[in-house]
């Protein structure tokens, strides 16, 4: 079973007629065998408490510095 981690994606503008600047998200990365693969949708953030919480950001933020940002493809 592979691994995975939080990745900071750039998701492109869905319209390239319409000004739409694009924006950033976190997703779940799943590094596989047979090719990577995310989340579709970005997750959130949520705990049972608020260490909890604190916690799911810091590896967020760990996981943005040590992977960097992807482009999001659909």
């Amino acid at each position: 079973m592979g691994h995975w981690h939080y990745q900071l994606m750039w998701h492109e503008p869905n319209t390239p007629d319409f000004e739409d600047d694009g924006y950033y998200a976190i997703h779940e990365y799943f590094e596989r065998e047979d090719g990577d693969g995310w989340t579709e949708s970005p997750v959130t953030v949520e705990g049972y408490s608020i260490e909890e919480v604190k916690k799911v950001l810091m590896l967020m933020l760990h996981d943005i510095d040590k992977h960097g940002v992807k482009d999001y493809e659909q």
